[in-house]
């Protein structure tokens, strides 16, 4: 947990116990975290006690912005849906993406493995795919409607106009050995 913008950190629970590839917030405080190790979606309204959820292999979630119950999660066969809190997900629909970001009801955004990204409205994406931000995306973060951040393979890039355009505002560089 930080309290300074991410200047310091502090364990807040299960340090050295689960390992959270995705984390997500629900509009009622409600934590949500894909432990990757076990395969668990658990579920916290403190930060502190998790409570296991549905077994599932997932690489990312996210959590409406409106309806704290449903969960999004991205599975190597399409994305799968809960509307109860994490228990259960209807099986997948739709293409496959790696990461999903909901930031307002009709602000839902998702990106493919080849980093093409989609938009969507009311928890589906229907969108045609948009323009493809840098190569092999690694983060999706939805900051508002309009305003996304993909972290690829090759830096950072910011759009402000719903992900019509992108400007890379960070190079990375890849080492080889």
């Amino acid at each position: 947990m930080s309290t300074d913008s991410g200047r310091t950190w502090r364990e807040k629970s299960l340090a050295g116990k689960v390992d959270f590839h995705a984390l997500d917030t629900a509009s009622d405080a409600t934590v949500y975290g894909y432990d990757s190790a076990e395969g668990l979606l658990r579920v916290s309204a403190d930060g502190m006690t998790w409570e296991d959820r549905a077994a599932l292999r997932a690489l990312d979630i996210a959590v409406s912005p409106t309806a704290p119950g449903t969960v999004l999660a991205t599975t190597e066969t399409g994305v799968v849906r809960s509307t109860d809190g994490g228990r259960t997900f209807a099986p997948a629909a739709g293409r496959v993406l790696a990461y999903v970001s909901w930031a307002a009801p009709d602000a839902l955004y998702g990106i493919d493995p080849d980093g093409v990204l989609y938009r969507g409205r009311t928890g589906r994406l229907l969108d045609a795919g948009r323009r493809r931000p840098g190569r092999r995306p690694q983060a999706l973060t939805a900051v508002d409607a309009r305003r996304l951040l993909v972290a690829t393979g090759d830096g950072v890039y910011e759009s402000r106009d719903a992900g019509r355009r992108f400007e890379r505002r960070m190079a990375v560089e890849s080492r080889g050995h």
